[in-house]
Order: C-alpha cells, then structure tokens, then sequence
C-alpha cells in the first residue's frame, strides 16, 4: 500500500483538516493527528493546511497508533 504516515495539527485546525476529508483523531498525549495516511496524500494536505495558514508536519516514524509498546516508551525499572 505503501509508505503510511501520520500528520501532526494543531487542535485548531481539524476542522479544516475534516473539511479536507481527512479523519482527525484527538489524544491528550499526542495532540490532534491524522493517522496512517499515504505519503503523497500527505504531503498534499499539508501544503493545503500551511496555505490556509495552520502548522502542520508529516511524522516519519509513527508507531501504528493504539500500541504504546512499540511507541518508544519503556516500563519503568
């Protein structure tokens, strides 16, 4: 299917982001994303997001979302 990658917006912007048709999920630990998304449409929304004048970046790395032991994150000792 390709490369998938999650963007990163500001709370602000998921309305603009859905008006894009783009699904936006909320955390209180990862702020307002837009998850497991091709690259190039990717790319596409956030250009579209930067013009109407909202922050927006693609996240490389992502974990799959839902699965905090592969997030980076270890048990404390």
């Amino acid at each position: 299917m390709g490369n998938l990658v999650d963007i990163a917006i500001p709370a602000n912007a998921q309305a603009a982001a859905e008006a894009l048709g783009l699904k936006v999920s909320r955390s209180v630990t990862s702020g307002a994303r837009v998850r497991q998304i091709s690259r190039e449409d990717a790319e596409i929304a956030v250009e579209c997001l930067r013009d109407w004048g909202f922050s927006a970046r693609i996240l490389d790395d992502a974990p799959p979302h839902g699965n905090d032991s592969e997030s980076g994150l270890k048990p404390a000792a």
